[in-house]
């Protein structure tokens, strides 16, 4: 299943964006990524968007953060498995989305059905 982007916040798009970049090997590990401003113009987002994402990866072990110096890219299978658990998670959403769509058109058959058990026991009285 294809993740949408017009339904993550932006700061996770980037990060599955570079996360993307250290997987397919343009930042190796050991690698320093460049300074929050030109990630935030080469992505064009806030540089507090940035902040966010490499919070992120920060958080699943994919980069180390550290003020004053910058980011730097620690691990390739960590930024596979983040990509990994990301993808998964935009799949449950996706079927929870279909499950709560299919209860309420139950729900809508079930009061249709309850309608038309009334109409037809009024319909049986009246004879």
């Amino acid at each position: 299943m294809a993740i949408h982007a017009e339904r993550i916040p932006k700061y996770e798009s980037v990060a599955l964006n570079i996360a993307s970049q250290i997987v397919q090997g343009r930042y190796p590990p050991g690698y320093r990524l460049h300074g929050r401003s030109t990630l935030a113009s080469l992505y064009k987002v806030s540089p507090e968007t940035i902040r966010k994402a490499m919070a992120l990866l920060h958080q699943h072990g994919v980069v180390d953060v550290k003020h004053g110096s910058g980011v730097q890219v620690l691990s390739q299978g960590k930024a596979e498995e983040y990509m990994q658990s990301q993808r998964q998670s935009r799949e449950a959403d996706e079927i929870i989305e279909r499950l709560e769509q299919a209860i309420k058109n139950q729900k809508k058959v079930t009061e249709d059905m309850e309608q038309g058990l009334r109409v037809l026991a009024s319909l049986i009285r009246r004879d």
